[in-house]
Parts: structure tokens; sequence; C-alpha cells
């Protein structure tokens, strides 16, 4: 019973120790992110001053490279210095924070004639035609102006600049006081659902349209080789007709073996009717004398008394069967050795 509690609760016992772990991460400051409010994508602008040009250095939301955008003032005073801006403390519920990709700046000008009005101009690659700049004054009920730049121009390639104007003690004045300075506070915004939508259809459609280009690019190369294939095996006409009139060596033929040839049939002599008798005689005797030698030769039992000589139109015959058995036995005592 015990072993059986025992493993039931080992699930629970890991999440346990799986919850303590979150816990020790969390408090170690490697998940604020997760647990927190605080911003881990929140831009960290690094600023550097060039003649009447300030620029910013960071890497904006859902970047991995870093842009640059260049402060100036354009007219009606001198910049005296741009900082950045913690979002937080500005932050309303009209505006997202996603939509602020470059976070917020902070935009110091002096020398302004009191009621006076300043221009003052942003340069980045990093813009788009739909970019716009809001300004934040604390003063105002509603602090957030939306769309207050001038203008958004294209000045170079991919480089936009954004105009804003100005006035000493006006509503985007953040100081709220005609001065002769001005503090201007604000950033440019882009549409994070338009970004997401542009991004997800480039993607969408870009896989296709790479998929596509690769499609075609394999059926123009299988043209290609078929057509050289095709080229390869079958030669022109102008070409065929001149390989034909090249008079070609003709190749030897091939060695036939050479068959045995079959020794020629004796030619009968020209003989006599005298000299053909005799012949026929002689073997006629030959053949009677050996059929005779053959008969003693067989033993002498009570049915030998019974054979008589053969007459002499058989002595080829016997003489023939004679032969025929000595090769049948012959056959039969190898047969028998075996």
């Amino acid at each position: 019973m015990r072993t059986v509690c025992k493993h039931k609760h080992r699930p629970f016992r890991s999440l346990l120790v799986a919850a303590l772990i979150g816990l020790f991460w969390c408090a170690d400051g490697q998940a604020t992110g997760l647990f927190s409010s605080v911003d881990t994508e929140k831009p960290n602008p690094v600023f550097t001053q060039n003649g009447d040009w300030v620029s910013a250095k960071f890497i904006p939301r859902a970047k991995s490279t870093s842009v640059t955008v260049d402060f100036q003032v354009a007219s009606g005073g001198t910049l005296e210095g741009v900082k950045g801006v913690d979002f937080f403390t500005i932050d309303r519920p009209e505006v997202d924070i996603k939509n602020f990709k470059s976070a917020a700046f902070e935009v110091d000008v002096r020398d302004v004639a009191p009621g006076g009005t300043v221009r003052v101009a942003l340069r980045s690659d990093f813009f788009s035609m739909s970019t716009a700049f809001y300004v934040f004054n604390p003063h105002l009920a509603a602090p957030w102006i939306r769309d207050a730049q001038k203008e958004n121009r294209l000045i170079a390639n991919r480089v936009r600049e954004i105009v804003i104007d100005i006035q000493d003690g006006g509503d985007r004045d953040a100081d709220g006081a005609v001065n002769g300075r001005i503090q201007l506070i604000g950033g440019p915004r882009d549409s994070f659902w338009g970004y997401a939508l542009g991004t997800l259809f480039i993607r969408f459609f870009g896989i296709f349209f790479v998929l596509t280009l690769l499609m075609v690019g394999m059926f123009a190369s299988g043209w290609v080789f078929t057509w050289l294939a095709r080229t390869h095996q079958a030669k022109p006409p102008a070409e065929a007709r001149k390989a034909a009139s090249v008079q070609q060596p003709t190749p030897p033929a091939p060695a036939v073996p050479a068959t045995p040839m079959k020794p020629a049939a004796p030619t009968e002599p020209n003989m006599s009717e005298a000299a053909v008798a005799a012949i026929a005689a002689a073997i006629y005797l030959r053949d009677t004398a050996a059929a005779m030698a053959v008969i003693r030769q067989l033993p002498k039992t009570s049915t030998s008394a019974s054979v008589h000589a053969p007459a002499p139109g058989m002595a080829w015959s016997l003489a023939g069967r004679e032969r025929i058995m000595q090769e049948r036995l012959a056959v039969f005592r190898q047969a028998g050795r075996r």
C-alpha cells in the first residue's frame, strides 16, 4: 500500500520541483520579462553628436540589427541635446507600446525667440512612408498628439525625413511655458498590426514565389538537357551528308573458321572383268575359310554333331555375327569389372 501511494504522488513531486526551479529562476532575474512589467525589448539608444546633428543608434523592437536616427534643428533655434525617455513614464491608454518600435526621445532646443516656432528634422532609413511622429505633452488633458509631423518625405535612397514644427509654449512644447526653450517629447510610430500583417503577407506569398521560381528553373534545366541530348544523338542534315560523302574504309570481314574437308571418295580404277572376277573369288574363299575356322573352335557337345558346315553363301553372314558377338562380350566384361 505504501509503495502504491509513493508512485501515486511522484507526479506531484515533479511539479513541485519544477515550480521551485521557476521561482529561483525568477528571483535570479532570468525571467523578469515573463513575470513582471519590465520591457525586455526596450531600445537603449546610444547618442553621438556630429556638428549640429545628434545620432541615436539602437536596436528596434522585433529586430536583430541596429538602426540610426539623426536629429537636427532645421530652423528657429539651436539643438542642445537628445536623450531617451522610458516609455513607461509616458504610457497612456490611448497608445500602445508595441507601435513605438524605437521608443521615445526628448529633444531640447535653446535660443528660441519667445513664442517663436522651431523646426526639428529626423532622418533615418528605418522610417517608412506610413511612419508618424506622436508628441507627448503632460500638461494636456489628452497628453498624446497624433500625427504631429508636418511632412514625411524621401530625401535619398531609402532615407526618409520627418519634419515637426513646435511653437514655444504651444501644445507640442512639453515645458508648457513661453521661455525661449522648447522641450519636444515623442517618438516615431508604426502600426504593429500593419507591420505584422505585412510581414506575414510577404512571407506567405514569398514562399510560393520562391517555389515557383525553383520549379521554373528545374523545368528550364530539364528542357536544356533534353535539347542537348537530342542534338548529340542526331546530327544535322548538312553534317550527315558530308559524312556520307566521305568514303569510309570498309572493316575487314570476320574470320570464318575453316571446316575440315572430307576426304575425296576413291575413284574406281579401270579394271577388266577378269580381274574383278578374280578378286571376288579370292574374297569368297577367304571368308569361307574364316567361317570354317570358327565352327571348328565351337565346343563339341551332344548338339554339336548337328552343326553342319555352312553353306558357301552364308560365310559372310557368319563372319559378321562373330564380330558382333566379340564386341558385345568386350562391353559386358568392362561393365562387370566396374
